[in-house]
């Protein structure tokens, strides 16, 4: 290779401008090159930023351009040497830009002697270059080298004059779905390496000496074919391209400066797909890359949106056993809409955007949406990855361990399930009802107001009884008051003078039989204690204690009876009933008053609000999860895949609470107390709680008895819901299934009756596709112009039914005392009459065993 080409072209066009040199016309010895280099190297520069504005670039090209047919050209090593002098001024070039760039050479990949002849075009699977095991591997290999799945995008430019080893290079990008939006590619077929042939050997000047016209770029395209090497278009037609490639091909088909620019994509050549070659501008070094308005103002998507009826498999998700007709004819229609509903709503959506993109459905069906089984994903998710189908029907919840297995397309549904219940009445958690008007702290206000009124009362009546003269008359006098005590002195002077002439009555022997007997018992408490035993000297001195006490009341009976009756006046006028006494004192006369008034405050707002309960909605207490497992209601759950996975993965300790105490019962049978993959524990005492739990979940998943309602509540929605009509019964579902039962079953005041709680948020579902789907950006931009056309809202409105609206009327049941309400007062007055029996029992025993003793004792002495 004359290698002094690269030193003496750069030295021979110093001093012209680079306009100038472009325009020169001269043959391949000298000028060329260098023309070849800076059309190239600018073309490169501009798409890079000025077009796709990409810093990044990666060069693939070769040491020796492919010559058609070298047998015809005479000057094959000049040739060669030119190609050599280009690629060193192109390369030079780009070094010197601002951009981060690599060059690959392609030479590696050129076929070993052994290898043979390549195939006829088409013969092959990816186009007709056949290569051995060991070849397709180590080629693999150094693909994965020079190019990487990357965040940042890239720039990969190719030379076609590269021949074989570049369309092998293009090959093996094939194989490794490199035709995506994260490589922009740029392939450039120049007209002096590949065209150079024909233009020699006639399709120069006529015989009049002018050019020949140009022939239109179609037939000039297919002018280059012969039978070693197809054509790029033909080539390319084989190649995995998608409706997210980013491929752009450069044909320089004559010796002018110009570049003809295409775009080049496939719906998909699995879907079924053909390459798709348009034509979008042209480059020159005068006026740059000039592109065509209608491609410069649409996106990508918006320019493919014709998919040429590609066939792409979809799959579905059905849970419904009963299923009746086509699969079409089931997610298309409104037939039981409750049932399936986000599945079915998520493939209509999907229909809008089949109909905009114009492609078609390959249907096929599963049950499961996609959960790990035994370390690998079933249903949807587990045919995604198996690449059994291209893209999910039915949409499901994004959690992290399915992220690194698909992609995503955009939101759909909002699935929002929750525990219904028709809310009682009464619950353990409720309040005797004749202390709800008030709070506990009220409650506890009163008492203390109570207390100090009491207290106030009795220290006012005692100082009032220190301070007025008495002769052992009460100082609380009954209503009317009492006579002076004058009166008590004439009255007790007149029965002094009446006394000698009463007749004896048995009024009389009683009265001087007690003075009698009040003598003998203060000579008994003045002889001194002589016992013989020590249980008869401890009797004698309880006896005489109470015979203290009795004589200390005897005396000051009023005294006694000032705190007793202080108690019984508050609480009677808290019952708002009459004042049984007064008082002398001023004072004590202003606490009555002021009593008075507090208690017919507290009666009018407790009366007030009686009634008010009465009238207004009963109050809901159990509002949270965990009121509900503490609750006296019983439990179910839709027998759905999301509910059963949610109780295996949750670290909720109220969730896992409130599965393992009433959603299913724990199994009695060894095979199912267990994992039946793990052994049994010989002792069960050494498990913890979380594990009890977890043994729990997996047999009611794997066991016997899952499907058993009897052993679980695991039921379908028209059942679960039943129970809530007619039961003290919570059922966990998805509202958009349980409200299009509700409204057709429930009557207006079973739907006002009804509460709904929360065992997780509301989960937003999405579509998903494979991952790196070419789908991905198609689906995404069809669902957002669902949504902003108003399609969405419109599917939506018809799959999901409405919350069945509560028209509140006030019935005569509502006005109604019932027994929940008056039981606590019941119980109270039975608590009352139970106490009284047993202190009237403790009282006659204590009389029988005092009289039996004292006649014990009198006998004995």
């Amino acid at each position: 290779m004359h290698w002094w080409l690269l030193v003496f072209l750069p030295l021979s066009c110093q001093g012209l401008p680079e306009h100038e040199l472009l325009e020169l016309e001269l043959d391949y010895g000298l000028a060329e090159p260098q023309r070849t280099s800076l059309l190239q190297s600018s073309l490169i520069l501009q798409f890079s930023q000025d077009y796709k504005h990409i810093p990044r670039i990666t060069y693939f090209t070769c040491q020796k351009p492919h010559l058609q047919t070298p047998n015809q050209i005479p000057n094959a090593a000049e040739h060669r040497d030119a190609f050599a002098a280009k690629n060193f001024q192109l390369i030079k070039s780009l070094y010197e830009s601002e951009l981060f760039v690599r060059i690959v050479l392609l030479d590696v990949l050129a076929q070993s002697p052994s290898s043979g002849r390549p195939n006829r075009p088409g013969s092959g699977p990816t186009g007709g270059f056949s290569q051995t095991p060991s070849q397709a591997q180590s080629n693999s290999e150094w693909l994965e080298g020079v190019l990487r799945m990357e965040a940042l995008r890239q720039i990969a430019v190719v030379d076609l004059a590269c021949g074989a080893v570049s369309r092998r290079f293009l090959e093996l990008a094939s194989a490794k779905m490199l035709y995506s939006e994260k490589f922009h590619w740029l392939l450039i077929e120049d007209f002096a390496w590949h065209g150079r042939t024909q233009t020699a050997e006639g399709s120069g000047k006529r015989d009049d000496g002018e050019m020949e016209e140009e022939e239109p770029p179609g037939q000039q395209i297919q002018a280059t074919d012969d039978e070693d090497l197809p054509s790029i278009e033909s080539f390319l037609g084989g190649m995995n391209l998608y409706m997210n490639t980013e491929l752009t091909l450069a044909k320089r088909m004559s010796e002018a400066a110009h570049y003809t620019l295409f775009d080049v994509w496939n719906p998909g050549l699995n879907y079924g797909g053909h390459v798709n070659l348009t034509e979008i501008g042209s480059f020159t070094p005068t006026e740059g890359i000039q592109l065509h308005t209608w491609f410069r103002t649409t996106s990508t998507v918006r320019r493919r949106m014709d998919m040429q009826h590609a066939r792409v498999r979809c799959m579905v998700v059905v849970t419904n056993k009963n299923m009746t007709g086509t699969l079409m004819y089931y997610l298309t229609h409104t037939v039981s809409g409750h049932i399936d509903t986000m599945n079915r709503f998520n493939f209509n959506l999907l229909m809008a955007v089949r109909d905009m993109f114009n492609w078609t459905f390959v249907l096929s069906r599963t049950t499961s949406w996609g959960y790990v089984k035994n370390g690998r994903f079933d249903g949807m998710i587990g045919a995604l990855i198996r690449n059994e189908t291209d893209i999910g029907g039915a949409p499901i919840f994004y959690w992290l361990e399915r992220h690194k297995w698909i992609d995503v397309a955009g939101r759909s549904w909002l699935s929002r399930p929750c525990f219904i219940f028709r809310h009682p009445r009464s619950t353990q958690k409720d309040r005797i009802v004749f202390l709800q008007p008030f709070t506990n702290d009220v409650w506890i206000l009163i008492v203390g107001c109570g207390v100090l009124t009491v207290f106030i009362l009795w220290f006012l009546t005692t100082i009032e009884w220190k301070l007025v003269p008495h002769d052992g008359s009460a100082l609380i006098k009954p209503k009317g008051g009492a006579p002076p005590r004058h009166h008590y002195q004439q009255q007790q002077q007149q029965e002094q003078v009446e006394a000698p002439v009463r007749p004896i009555t048995a009024v009389s022997v009683v009265v001087s039989k007690e003075k009698v007997e009040e003598k003998q018992e203060e000579y008994e408490d003045s002889t001194p204690i002589d016992a013989g035993t020590l249980w008869q000297r401890c009797y004698q001195k309880l006896n005489k204690y109470i015979k203290d006490r009795k004589a200390k009341q005897k005396k000051a009976p009023e005294r006694v009876g000032l705190f007793l009756e202080s108690v019984l006046f508050f609480v009677g006028i808290i019952c708002q009933q009459g004042l049984g006494f007064s008082t002398s004192f001023v004072s004590g006369r202003c606490i009555v008053i002021t009593s008075l008034l507090f208690s017919f405050c507290i009666y009018q707002f407790y009366s007030a609000s009686i009634v008010g309960t009465l009238l207004m909605e009963k109050p809901k207490t159990i509002k949270t999860l965990s009121d509900l497992v503490h609750s006296s209601l019983k439990v179910g759950m839709e027998d759905i895949l999301y509910n059963r996975d949610y109780f295996l993965h949750t670290k909720d300790p109220v969730s896992m609470e409130l599965y393992a105490k009433k959603i299913t019962s724990v199994p009695t049978t060894k095979e199912n107390e267990a994992d039946e993959d793990e052994p049994v524990d010989p002792n069960p005492a050494s498990t913890d709680p979380a594990k009890s739990y977890r043994d729990i979940v997996h047999s009611h998943e794997t066991g016997a008895h899952a499907k058993d309602n009897a052993a679980s509540n695991w039921l379908d929605p028209e059942t679960g819901l039943l129970r809530v009509k007619h039961e003290r019964f919570a059922f966990h579902v998805d509202v958009a299934a349980a409200y299009k039962i509700i409204a057709e079953t429930f009557s207006e005041q079973d739907i006002c009756d009804l509460t709904e709680v929360s065992m997780f948020p509301p989960q937003k579902t999405v579509s998903i596709m494979q991952k790196n789907s070419p789908m991905r950006k198609v689906i995404s931009y069809g669902l957002r112009r669902v949504t902003e056309t108003g399609i969405l809202t419109y599917h939506f409105n018809v799959w999901h039914s409405r919350k069945p609206p509560c028209v509140k009327k006030i019935e005569t049941s509502d006005l109604h005392v019932d027994m929940d309400t008056v039981s606590s007062a019941l119980l109270i007055l039975l608590f009352s009459y139970a106490i009284t029996l047993m202190i009237l029992g403790t009282e006659i025993l204590y009389s029988k065993w005092h009289n039996r003793i004292q006649l014990k004792w009198v006998g004995a002495t």
